[in-house]
């Protein structure tokens, strides 16, 4: 007999999470041009830089964020150009 661990399915997507994502709360995301809302959490795997991984009462979602992650973590000062 399989677990219920493994009868979860697993998507990979690429977007953005919309709120904080809590354990024991639903999360919010846009992604391919959609928002999504999922079930309640139920475990957060991995969050790093660019790849959010938590579970959910039937999915495995991965989260890449896009387009450019570092660009919202990384703050880099402006400079104002030279005009002629």
């Amino acid at each position: 007999m399989k677990s219920q661990k493994e009868n979860k399915k697993s998507l990979d997507l690429c977007g953005n999470l919309l709120c904080p994502l809590v354990t024991g709360q639903c999360a919010v995301f846009k992604a391919n041009g959609y928002i999504y809302r999922t079930s309640m959490v139920k475990e957060i795997h991995e969050i790093s830089s660019d790849h959010i991984h938590f579970e959910t009462e039937n999915t495995h979602y991965h989260l890449f964020l896009s387009p450019y992650p570092a660009a919202i973590i990384r703050q880099f000062p402006l400079e104002p150009a030279a005009c002629a």
